[in-house]
């Protein structure tokens, strides 16, 4: 989780770069191969965003 406040540091959306996207399924794929009971399991990430007091949430954002 990571928290920017006020406008000046940009969208909360943007701060998810395709680096940061490949550095998660990285990791995520590193703990799955540690757990064979989830083998074949598909897996998606959501992304959420706080914008002007509102909580907004990207379903399968990558």
């Amino acid at each position: 989780m990571k928290e920017k406040r006020g406008p000046r540091f940009g969208d909360p959306l943007e701060m998810v770069t395709p680096e940061k996207q490949r550095r998660l399924r990285r990791a995520a794929e590193a703990w799955l191969t540690g757990q064979p009971s989830l083998r074949g399991l598909r897996v998606g990430f959501d992304v959420v965003a706080v914008r002007s007091g509102r909580v907004e949430r990207v379903p399968n954002a990558f």
